[in-house]
């Protein structure tokens, strides 16, 4: 069979992938399992099993369902900060989430590159795919911090020719401090009685190391993106 012929067979093959997850995912939430309202009234009972010794591998097992469903990944998010101490939900959501991103990734990657890279270079994305190529942890970070963990992403990423190291290191910068805002706030929300308990040194301290993080990443886009930018313009 010759190439063309395998890359169709392989896009085929990742559609019904991608239609089996997206109904089964569907069906899940459409008869309120796997939401925020299930988790919540499953709350006593899910934090009984996921404390027990098996407990952790379970949540990072269907953390990674979650998002191979294509099911919101806020949720477990919230499920692990109820359910354990701060480092650990931080901890087991890093490992959960990146492990799940990672396999979509890989999964894509396989299917789709062969047939979308060579038609992605002659779009009009192809100085987007070449960020992602020259600056792919920055890039990767950018798009963590705006689309988070928008399920499409990444299998569309792993169509790309980014390097699996840019996309792991970005996907983990991008993801840390908006896992840690979340965790951090569902926990402050439990014992909040007043406006004046948001005011404590601590909360303080996390959103402002929230929102420095963020400047500095504005800057470097600002200072690499754009200088290649210009350089581009220049060139041409």
């Amino acid at each position: 069979m010759s190439s063309a012929g395998t890359n169709r067979k392989k896009l085929v093959i990742f559609a019904l992938i991608i239609c089996t997850c997206l109904i089964i995912g569907s069906l899940l939430v459409v008869r309120g399992y796997l939401t925020i309202e299930w988790v919540n009234a499953q709350l006593d009972t899910l934090q009984e099993i996921l404390n027990r010794p098996y407990g952790p591998a379970l949540y990072v097992l269907g953390t990674i369902v979650f998002i191979v469903l294509q099911i919101l990944g806020v949720v477990p998010v919230i499920l692990a900060a109820l359910a354990y101490g701060s480092a650990k939900a931080f901890i087991l959501s890093m490992i959960a989430i990146n492990i799940g991103i990672l396999g979509t990734f890989l999964v894509a990657r396989y299917f789709l590159r062969d047939y979308f890279a060579p038609k992605l270079e002659k779009s009009r994305l192809n100085r987007f795919t070449k960020h992602l190529e020259t600056n792919g942890i920055l890039a990767m970070c950018f798009l963590r911090i705006a689309l988070w963990m928008f399920p499409p992403m990444n299998w569309l990423l792993g169509a790309t020719n980014i390097k699996i190291r840019d996309y792991i290191i970005g996907s983990i910068i991008g993801l840390a401090p908006i896992i840690f805002a979340i965790q951090l706030v569902v926990k402050k929300l439990r014992s909040i009685h007043s406006f004046w308990d948001l005011l404590q040194p601590e909360t303080i301290a996390v959103v402002s190391a929230f929102i420095a993080f963020l400047l500095v990443v504005v800057w470097i886009r600002r200072r690499y993106f754009s200088a290649e930018k210009s350089q581009f313009h220049e060139e041409v």
